[in-house]
């Protein structure tokens, strides 16, 4: 079978190439190969692909064996380099395998081309396999010290002599001075110093127990540890050393002393917390507190104060002699012990001290009182009492201790505090029964205030529906005559004359307005769910709207734009039509002649919402709730070139009779719309969009005004 081989031929002559190349097929090769002559191409070569071996001669019209070998040298690929040369001297041969090639020969030789290719690939195969066990090993060092280093324990290698040969990180950091202070020294020497071993710790030492269950401790180190030794065999059974394991228990027993202590205080919380019932009444309560603390804590003393009327009385007492309780019996506010129970803080003693009030330091004394430690019972930052506890014997009353007793004080306040809340609590409750009772009888007297008051809201939208009928038809004849005379009669009129039909005129299309506007507000006051609903097309609502105002809007030049999204909306088309149109006389009403007037349409999806909710908020203080749910939603805007509202103004505008500004600012034209309007008009627009569960809002910038109409489209 053919030996595939990739051959790097650095040769000028073609012919030479094609001999070298014969004569390793003869040997049973199947070489692929590259012809190079110059620098730059072998390097392009190297780059390019692995070669196998590379065959040079030792002499180019631009290039040389000693470059090639360099070349390939700064590469730093171990590929075996054989010099191939016509004529060369033995010096010179003898260089370049100084150099690093692998081996030379003459081209009148090539029949030693084949073993010597052979030779030399064998040996870098074997210098390469040797590379990678070298790695291995080194690798396998690194990780093995990278592992011992991130353990958290003190690992300590020893020779059969347990003479330490090398530590982890974290011996390292319990040992200062580095491995001088710890290589080529016993292991007990370290852990030990001078002292002798325990008897369980030297069978440790020695390897004959592999852990040892109890914590040890050691004079060299601070703390507790657990211990643990491995032998290291080598050849069979016999030991080359020993691995000790030093684990670091000192926080672990920390804890378990912490939790012994918590459980005890645990217990005499719990003990104090079930044998106290407010229910008992506070004298009995407070003895029997006193007492579980004797129980619990071995106290001989125990009492406790309350203010009452601005003195500190004693309310409870276990264990004390009756001199030192008549003196302790009440305390004015300006003693030293009423001082510091006032200030909020506990406070301890050895003795009986100038902290007692006279009588009672000398009681104390005689009563045998040592130790002493005083807890105040607080309400949150209002002190009402203070407990304390007493020893024949001499202690110090740690932190952990005051704490104990703050919490069983803390409990006591509380429960005192109760018993006193209970009382007013029944005081409370008789004044909330006799409330209810009040109470009651006011909710029947607005139940029926509720019906009249319904009662008169009919009449009144009755009236209103009656009263609009009754004055269109004159209000028509009236508006039809005045029009008439002076639009179509051709009467001649002085032009005081025509100024008063002027003003008959505008009063009376005023009044037509305003009892339109009292019939919408009727209607929609009593409209419940639209049933009228139909699929409709805004933009040709907007049209329909639009061609009421045409002959107005050519005397007053405004140009007026619709174009938008025709998508079908469902809508009461009578109450759109009525929205748009008021929208749309307000901007023509506040657009100065030549202005324009914009009505756009487009649908937007839910997403959209969020990006609108800050400004509609302004208007509806829930807003999304109250709107509809939908998956789209249709958005119709007015906008106007005119005077613009004030930020102050623009939530108020949509309330009943509200009007921005005086006379003179609602018209900009010197033409029709002249008139003030009832203030009636976008109250009715933004109740068109409650029917519609949608939204109105109005935006400006100074430059014109923008009304919003948000229409739910529904489920599409």
């Amino acid at each position: 079978m053919l030996k595939h081989l990739k051959v790097l031929l650095v040769e000028d002559c073609e012919e030479d190439g094609r001999l070298m190349l014969r004569e390793l097929e003869r040997a049973g090769f199947q070489p692929e190969h590259l012809r190079v002559e110059e620098a730059a191409e072998m390097r392009r070569a190297l780059e390019g692909e692995p070669w196998d071996i590379i065959l040079c001669d030792y002499r180019l019209p631009r290039f040389s064996a000693p470059g090639a070998l360099e070349l390939l040298q700064e590469t730093g690929l171990d590929i075996p380099f054989v010099v191939v040369s016509g004529q060369i001297s033995e010096e010179l041969a003898v260089a370049a395998m100084r150099s690093g090639a692998s081996d030379y020969l003459m081209k009148g030789q090539l029949a030693r081309l084949a073993p010597v290719v052979e030779r030399d690939l064998r040996e870098a195969e074997e210098r390469r396999s040797q590379r990678r066990a070298h790695d291995a090993v080194h690798r396998a060092k690194v990780e093995w010290q990278a592992v011992s280093d991130a353990v958290a324990d003190l690992i300590l290698v020893t020779d059969a002599e347990r003479v330490i040969t090398r530590g982890n990180r974290r011996a390292l950091e319990y040992f200062p001075g580095g491995y001088e202070a710890l290589q080529g020294r016993k292991i007990e020497e370290v852990l030990f110093g001078y002292n002798q071993p325990t008897e369980k710790a030297a069978r440790f030492l020695e390897g004959m127990q592999s852990e040892v269950e109890e914590d040890l401790s050691f004079p060299n180190l601070k703390g507790w540890y657990n211990v643990a030794s491995f032998p290291i065999a080598c050849e069979g059974t016999q030991r080359a050393g020993f691995v000790f394991i030093i684990k670091d228990v000192s926080k672990r027993r920390e804890v378990e002393e912490e939790k012994r202590t918590s459980d005890r205080e645990l217990l005499t919380l719990y003990a104090v917390a079930f044998g106290l019932q407010y229910i008992q009444g506070p004298e009995k309560m407070m003895k029997d507190l006193l007492f579980q603390l004797h129980n619990m804590l071995q106290m001989e003393f125990s009492w406790i104060h309350l203010f009452e009327r601005g003195r500190l009385k004693l309310q409870a007492s276990l264990g004390l002699a009756p001199p030192f309780e008549k003196a302790m019996g009440s305390l004015a506010r300006t003693t030293g012990w009423a001082a510091l129970t006032l200030a909020g803080r506990p406070f301890v003693g050895n003795k009986p001290d100038d902290r007692f009030p006279a009588k009672a330091q000398g009681a104390a004394v005689e009563m045998g009182l040592c130790s002493w430690c005083s807890v105040p019972l607080k309400i949150g930052p209002e002190v009402i009492g203070v407990m304390t506890v007493g020893t024949c014997a001499e202690r110090s009353y740690n932190v952990r201790d005051i704490f104990l007793l703050s919490s069983i004080a803390g409990q006591l306040a509380v429960l005192i505090e109760n018993y006193n809340l209970y009382d007013k609590m029944k005081e409370k409750a008789e004044e909330l029964y006799r409330s209810k009772e009040e109470l009651k009888a006011n909710l029947q007297q607005v139940k029926r205030a509720n019906l009249e008051l319904g009662r008169l809201n009919t009449v009144k939208n009755n009236f209103i529906g009656i009263a609009s009928h009754e004055l269109k038809t004159p209000i028509t004849s009236i508006l039809g005559g005045v029009e008439f005379l002076l639009k179509y009669s051709n009467i001649e009129m002085t032009p005081e004359q025509r100024t008063i039909f002027v003003s008959v005129y505008e009063g009376t299309v005023q009044l037509r307005r305003l009892v339109e506007d009292l019939l919408s507000i009727s209607r929609l006051e009593a409209q419940g769910p639209l049933h009228q609903k139909k699929a409709s097309n805004l933009m040709f609502l907007c049209k329909e709207a639009y061609e009421l105002f045409t002959l107005p809007l050519s005397e007053r030049r405004i140009q007026v734009r619709i174009a938008g999204d025709t998508d079908p909306v469902p809508v009461d088309e009578a109450f759109v039509v009525m929205a748009v149109r008021n929208l749309l006389e307000n901007g023509i009403k506040f657009t100065p002649d030549g202005g324009e007037v914009f009505l756009t349409g487009r649908v937007m999806k839910r997403a959209e919402i969020k990006a609108i909710t800050p400004t509609v908020r302004q208007f509806y203080h829930g807003f999304p709730h109250g709107l509809a749910a939908a998956k789209r939603y249709y958005l119709l805007q007015v906008r106007d070139t005119g005077i613009g509202i004030p930020a102050d103004e623009r939530v108020r505008i949509f309330d009943k009779f509200y009007g921005v500004g005086d006379i003179a600012h609602h018209s900009s034209g010197d033409t029709a719309f002249m008139s003030k309007g009832s203030g009636l008009g976008l109250s009715i627009v933004r109740g068109i969009m409650d029917v519609h569960e949608g939204a109105v809002w109005v935006e400006g910038d100074g430059q014109g005004s923008v009304f919003s109409l948000l229409f739910p489209i529904g489920e599409g």
